[in-house]
């Protein structure tokens, strides 16, 4: 049984900008993400933090198959360089 990508689990808005920052040179730059939160609530003295390891799990194995790419061409608003990208990725 194939195992689901997690990768395709976003909406559009993920790549179409994605795609546009491809078109003007930006995936030739490193770039961090953050996962945090902004305090802890109620003045509370301490936070638990969970998912972290999905989170790790989910970067590692983050990638694009042949079946991805194909439903992402078939939606006509990508370009074909990006595309061939996210497949090398």
């Amino acid at each position: 049984m194939k195992k689901e990508n997690m990768a395709m689990l976003c909406d559009f808005y993920e790549f179409t900008m994605s795609n546009g920052y491809f078109k003007n040179g930006f995936y030739k730059r490193t770039v961090y993400f953050d996962v945090f939160f902004r305090k802890v609530p109620d003045n509370g003295g301490f936070a638990i933090a969970a998912g972290l390891e999905q989170l790790i799990e989910y970067i590692k194995e983050l990638h694009f198959d042949e079946d991805d790419i194909a439903y992402l061409r078939s939606k006509g608003i990508f370009d074909e360089e990006f595309l061939g990208y996210l497949l090398q990725y």
